[in-house]
């Protein structure tokens, strides 16, 4: 009987397959799906966007206070679109940013080829061709907002129409794009609706967990986070439709996103890579073939070559591990992919096992050679603080700049705070109940398969081929004594060679196998760095959704007639993961805060008003990024720390911060052409339970200054020093003139 029920699902499946084929039959169920996907990327469009507004009450801030608001990077990425918009003409604004002279002073830096700033000025360059439809009455609304507390009143404008608001609705919009691919990814590997919605309302419970798009909207990842959801799920798509017409668009489409997805966010070729090992390691297990293998390769070829075009050769690109891999698997494919062995007894599947180690092997070791060479040849060192990151994580070893990553919340390890969310909202439990269901199903299903074929041979009737009526025919009696002892070897070779057999009958489907192998290792990436696991939670709300698919739950229901009691386990799952939701959305709501930030408004006021526009000024990264956008001032480091020579100059300005004598001090800011040096009150003091201040990184760092004293800062904030002038000073900051060293003094050689 269950043989029977076996037949029939697989009947039931194959006639499902035939009616997806016929065009006519799948449009219908193709849009319903798109306006679902459209109306739920609506709402957290809006959901984004509120939360965000009621944090900061943005509405009504003044543009300065906007643009303080936009912290360390994001202030940073913010000053490229502002530079694209404000430039007339719009040439002169492209030309500015890729000969830009005010982020590294004094030195000319292309920003396009440094810093991914193409949404910035895609999006610089959308507002500028509409901004005589944009710029009108109807689509800017100003009011005059009273502070309050003595405070002067300010100026407020909202509507798409303002240069900043534009820039944000289209983040809002990415965000709703991502919320779409999750529920169009679920839907397409749990092959049913409710599947996609279980992924999106697990999206929703674990909001916090899985995006800061409401607190930091123009992170790099926000921009490329939900392309990389939609080309997983293109991905996922060719793949389980190998062979159809689409395929040509679907390619199209892939290579778009993958060049996209690399010129918004330099992480994005880490993903590419762990993607591509994760195809290898399909088409090694003969989960894929060659072809669907090489026709993703050409789809990442494609990108690559493009973005690099973009980027304007970008170095940290070109030398990337994801390059080396690349390189390595394709001539792989090229040259010794048909070296494969046809397995046909337990020798044959033993040796090809071995094989499928020593290629990945191969291939790993090739990676790590091609990259290093790549490396030396280009005179690269962009990514060697990464490297340096994951060994520091693996060891005791520490530096300034492994510090700097660590010392913040986003680059440790994943907290025991998260992982009891994602248990709360029953998250984790959903993608180990699925995978282990997921998994039993292909045993069983190849279990099913070979036993069919056994009974299938041994139900095969003996056919004489002589119906002459003669009873003692001795040709007719040989023959059928052969047929059944021939019958019998191959049973008994079967028997012998059962995991071969096995081997053969799985039946493993392509796309849900990618879903859950990408699963574990963005698991892997997340608890290393805390900041990956928006990754990692949002590809768990993806996998969530195969609870749905029925014919994965024969794990917990493997009799057909507890298959009616389905809908009442759902709703057992579904009540922790309602009051998460709940919960979640009740929090996030609730939260009304107001910007304000007087110190850094009264310092940015004065470098306006008191300074010369080409003056440089040095200090933590977070402060030069508003300096560079509000003040639009020369500086001379800068929050983006992906580039060697940028890391020098971060670590030569925060020697302020360390045991130093004012005079290196001063040498090492006299080499960086320094007109004014900002020092912070609250990193000079500064307190950290996990000995992460700057007097401590110093004290690791140059453990042999500690017999000198305080740190320099202190020194410069309570009394002046030589080559150090101060010019301004409030309850947070203070502002130092540097000696101009252009001037030279004629010593006297006579007397008076």
């Amino acid at each position: 009987m269950e043989d029977t029920d076996a037949e029939k699902k697989v009947v039931n499946l194959r006639n499902d397959i035939k009616v997806a084929d016929q065009p006519g039959k799948t449009w219908p169920r193709n849009l319903l799906l798109f306006t679902i996907a459209l109306i739920l990327g609506y709402i957290h469009y809006k959901y984004v966007s509120t939360l965000f507004d009621n944090d900061r009450n943005f509405s009504y801030l003044s543009d300065l206070e906007r643009e303080m608001s936009l912290r360390t990077e994001m202030g940073f990425y913010y000053s490229y679109y502002k530079t694209v918009v404000e430039e007339r003409p719009f040439v002169a604004g492209i030309s500015k940013v890729m000969y830009d002279k005010y982020v590294e002073f004094p030195r000319d830096v292309n920003a396009l080829n440094r810093f991914n700033i193409h949404p910035e000025v895609l999006l610089g360059a959308i507002y500028r061709y509409f901004e005589s439809h944009l710029n009108t009455s109807s689509n800017v609304e100003c009011m005059t907002v009273d502070l309050g507390d003595s405070l002067p009143p300010v100026d407020s404008c909202n509507g798409i129409g303002v240069p900043m608001l534009f820039y944000l609705e289209a983040i809002w919009w990415l965000a709703g794009v991502a919320v779409a691919a999750v529920f169009l990814h679920a839907t397409l590997i749990s092959e049913s609706i409710l599947g996609g919605f279980l992924a999106v309302t697990q999206f929703f419970a674990n909001h916090a967990e899985l995006t800061r798009v409401q607190w930091a909207p123009n992170e790099r990842e926000n921009f490329a986070w939900p392309l990389l959801l939609t080309q997983a799920w293109l991905v996922s798509a060719q793949i389980r439709d190998r062979g159809k017409k689409t395929t040509f668009q679907l390619q199209v489409a892939i290579f778009f996103l993958n060049c996209t997805a690399l010129l918004f966010w330099q992480f994005s070729q880490f993903i590419f890579l762990t993607q591509i090992a994760i195809f290898f390691i399909m088409e090694q297990l003969r989960i894929i073939d060659m072809k669907a293998f090489c026709i993703f390769l050409h789809s990442h070829f494609c990108g690559l070559h493009m973005a690099v075009l973009l980027l304007q050769g970008n170095d940290m690109l070109k030398s990337s591990l994801y390059v080396s891999f690349f390189i390595s698997v394709s001539v792989y494919c090229l040259f010794f992919s048909s070296l494969r062995i046809k397995v046909q007894n337990s020798l044959d599947l033993l040796v090809e096992a071995w094989l499928v180690f020593l290629r990945v092997g191969i291939i790993l070791c090739a990676s790590i050679y091609f990259k290093k060479l790549i490396s030396e040849f280009l005179d690269v060192q962009e990514d060697s603080h990464i490297w340096e990151l994951f060994y520091s994580k693996f060891s005791d070893y520490k530096s300034f700049h492994t510090l700097m990553y660590t010392c913040s919340e986003v680059y440790d390890y994943l907290p025991w705070a998260t992982i009891g969310n994602l248990l709360k909202s029953f998250l984790i439990p959903f993608a180990i109940f699925n995978t282990l269901n997921v998994v039993n199903y292909w045993y069983q299903r190849a279990l099913d398969t070979i036993d069919n074929e056994k009974e299938k041979e041994k139900e095969v009737p003996v056919q004489d081929d002589d119906d002459s009526g003669i009873e003692n025919n001795t040709n007719t009696t040989d023959n059928k004594l052969k047929k059944r002892k021939n019958s019998k070897e191959t049973i008994d070779n079967e028997n012998k060679d059962f995991l071969v057999t096995f081997v053969r009958s799985l039946d493993i489907e392509p796309h849900v196998f990618y879903g859950i192998a990408q699963m574990f290792v963005y698991g892997a990436m997340a608890v290393l760095v805390m900041r990956l696991k928006l990754l990692f939670v949002t590809q768990m709300c993806i996998v969530s959704g195969l609870l749905m698919n029925t014919k994965y739950l024969s794990f917990i229901l493997p009799n057909k007639k507890y298959m009616k009691y389905i809908p009442i386990v759902w709703g057992i799952f579904l009540v922790p993961v309602c009051i998460a939701l709940l919960e979640n959305v009740a929090k996030e709501s609730s939260y009304i805060g107001q910007f304000s930030d007087p110190p850094l408004e009264e310092l940015l006021t004065w470098i306006t008003e008191h300074t010369e526009p080409l003056s440089a000024f040095a200090g933590s990264m977070p402060l030069m990024a508003a300096v560079l956008l509000s003040a639009r001032r020369p500086v001379v480091t800068h929050p983006h720390y992906e580039h060697h020579l940028a890391r020098q100059r971060t670590y030569a300005v925060y020697k302020m911060y360390g045991r130093f004598t004012p005079e290196e001090l001063y040498e090492e800011l006299t080499k960086l052409k320094t007109t004014y040096l900002v020092v912070e009150w609250q990193y000079c003091y500064g307190k950290s339970n996990n000995n992460c201040t700057f007097e401590d990184i110093w004290d690791l760092e140059a453990p042999h200054l500690k017999s000198r004293g305080p740190p320099l800062c202190r020194s410069l904030l309570t009394h002046a020093q030589q080559h150090f002038y101060p010019v301004f000073r409030n309850t947070r900051y203070t502002v130092h003139r540097l000696h101009d060293i252009s001037l030279r003094y004629m010593p006297r050689s006579f007397d008076t």
